[in-house]
């Protein structure tokens, strides 16, 4: 025999929430810093698709013959 249903936390449901927005301002960003972090990651990123493309076994290529 199935139960019945218990509601067993007290959270409230989405449409009694009451939600607020507020903004906090902060100081602006160091914008050097951010520069060289993008520059190091996408370093970081291109050096390891390389190291990717090296470590794949390459395929054979086709035998040519040198005949005349």
């Amino acid at each position: 025999m199935a139960r019945r249903y218990e509601r067993k936390t007290g959270q409230r449901q989405q449409s009694e929430r009451e939600l607020t927005i507020r903004a906090e301002f902060h100081d602006p960003p160091d914008l050097d810093k951010l520069c060289e972090l993008l520059i190091r990651l996408a370093l970081q990123q291109s050096g390891s698709c390389r190291s990717g493309d090296a470590t794949r076994p390459k395929r054979p290529r086709a035998a040519t013959s040198a005949s005349s």
